[in-house]
């Protein structure tokens, strides 16, 4: 009756964000703190609360928030923006092929719905002063960001996720995830390049109107930009340190944030806003469900049933990588990795699947998120911005024909990798 009841409300849950009529926060919490009322799990308890909520996830977002809001009030992120604008020097090839490099970077060290809220502005203006119509390079943004964050353990809600679940440090996430991601991008910007910059005519009065943007007063405070940047160099290279310091991601995070706010003088109340609380209840709601299936033994069958796949580790990477992907594509990377990393904790322990299948389910995620408007957090939120910003609606096949070719070519890509660098036959 138990298992009956934990699934039903895991399908009525997942129904209703791939709707999206509901917020996902307020779906997942819910549906989260249902399954704690219904008392069908006798662990869940407030006095063990930590063992269903991974509050080294929780810890983390929070931390980074926090740091990545007090620089931002700097004016670092627009001063990189507009600097990007200013050496491209009128080269629109160099421009939006900077934009992208530019974007995946950042994207590597901030949240993508930062990276996305930082940049369109800017892009914006671009599209505004050439008469460009900004859709393409507002999913260009997105792509670019969800390729990006990837790379590291910080870098994509689902490898944050995939960090705490598989103990793997932040170096380990760069030297197996980065060399993948780079060929992915120089692929991306080569095709963004032919596909739409190179049909592009505009005016040279209209360029150097870009050109001539003032960098003089964005930066708000010389000093503040000081400390911010000394604070979240700091956190980095705590990051890359963490295995050596013996601290888990999230102390480090959260130390950073209160240095950050100790030296910049901004309080709670002040950051409570920059906090991104609907990924939080997000986060924490589906934690719950996770659990409830876990616990219930849904995940052990399904990992059972995986298993099979496993006469070699190549058909079982390649099953995980496009199951995660398309599944991910259309209800949320986040949700998909929950419910994926007890059963790859099963089939690592259980089935004696080799460790490599953390860096197949972060690939498959993080770049099957890229393929609908629902996949990731950055698709909704620079749909959204685009939404508002030309006043029209953003049809889901025009982010979709965009974003399916590029898309796919990655999991290509990331596939081949996978049975280069880790397939054994």
């Amino acid at each position: 009756m138990e298992r009956l009841f934990v699934i039903v409300v895991f399908l009525i849950t997942y129904y209703l964000i791939i709707r999206g009529k509901l917020k996902r926060s307020i779906v997942a919490f819910s549906a989260g703190m249902l399954i704690v009322m219904a008392r069908v799990i006798e662990d869940f308890k407030t006095s063990n609360v930590g063992t269903y909520v991974d509050f080294n996830t929780i810890g983390l977002l929070i931390g980074m928030m926090i740091v990545v809001a007090i620089l931002r009030g700097t004016g670092f992120f627009e001063y990189v923006a507009i600097g990007v604008v200013k050496l491209s020097r009128g080269n629109l090839r160099l421009l939006f092929g900077s934009f992208i490099a530019v974007t995946a970077l950042f994207s590597a060290f901030l949240d993508n719905v930062t990276t996305i809220l930082l940049f369109s502005p800017i892009l914006f203006l671009i599209s505004d002063s050439l008469d460009l119509n900004p859709s393409p390079l507002i999913f260009s943004l997105v792509l670019a960001a969800n390729f990006g964050g990837t790379a590291t353990m910080i870098g994509d809600p689902p490898n944050i996720l995939i960090g705490s679940a598989s103990g793997e440090g932040f170096l380990s996430f760069i030297y197996q995830l980065a060399p993948i991601v780079i060929v992915v991008l120089l692929f991306y910007g080569i095709f963004f390049n032919k596909k739409y910059i190179s049909n592009i005519e505009v005016q040279k009065s209209k360029l150097k109107h870009l050109m001539n943007l003032d960098m003089s007063k964005i930066i708000t405070s010389k000093k503040e930009l000081v400390k911010s940047i000394s604070v979240f160099l700091a956190v980095i290279i705590a990051f890359i340190l963490h295995e050596q310091l013996d601290y888990e991601a999230a102390t480090i995070a959260l130390t950073g944030a209160a240095a950050a706010m100790l030296l910049s003088g901004r309080d709670f109340s002040e950051l409570a806003g920059d906090i991104e609380w609907d990924t939080i209840f997000f986060f924490i709601g589906l934690f719950m469900l996770s659990y409830g299936l876990k616990a219930v033994g849904i995940t052990d069958l399904v990992s059972n049933v995986i298993a099979r796949a496993y006469t070699n580790e190549i058909l079982l990477y390649t099953l995980v990588l496009w199951l995660t992907a398309i599944v991910g594509g259309f209800i949320g990377a986040v949700p998909v990795v929950t419910v994926m990393i007890p059963i790859i904790k099963t089939l690592i322990a259980v089935h004696g699947v080799p460790a490599d299948i953390w860096w197949v389910l972060s690939i498959g995620a993080c770049f099957g998120g890229s393929a609908t408007m629902t996949g990731a957090a950055a698709n909704m939120v620079g749909t959204a911005l685009l939404e508002r910003h030309t006043r029209k609606a953003t049809g889901f096949r025009e982010y979709l024909r965009f974003a399916f070719f590029p898309t796919v070519m990655s999991l290509i890509m990331g596939n081949i990798y996978i049975i280069v660098r880790y397939g054994r036959w």
